[in-house]
């Protein structure tokens, strides 16, 4: 199995899935597994309105791939957007529906 897109990332071809899937396999988790009582402000925004950018990347990132030589952020946002997975939706924001929790969002005002 092989995955290139010439046009978008032309320098790139995948011919194992387990970088890509391990990535996105993080960034989709990190929405619903983080703990709440350890949720700062850009896992929020992932959660209740499904964006992210590239710090946010480059933050669930650092531990688990240490090296950006297989995949860099640059192309990995590309390549989310080919797959029809994520959404640039400008000032560096990207749209991740996956990451939207099922339920409702909880209105804690008064």
């Amino acid at each position: 199995l092989l995955l290139h897109y010439p046009d978008d990332v032309p320098d790139l071809i995948f011919t194992k899935m387990e970088v890509l899937i391990g990535r996105l396999s993080t960034l989709i988790t990190s929405s619903f597994i983080t703990p709440e009582s350890t949720v700062t402000a850009p896992y929020k925004r992932l959660r209740e309105k499904g964006l992210f950018n590239k710090s946010f990347l480059r933050t669930i990132f650092e531990d688990r791939y240490e090296s950006r030589e297989e995949l860099s952020d640059d192309d990995f946002l590309k390549i989310l957007e080919c797959l029809k997975i994520s959404v640039h939706v400008g000032d560096g924001d990207y749209f991740l529906p996956s990451a939207l929790s099922l339920e409702p969002p909880v209105d804690d005002s008064p």
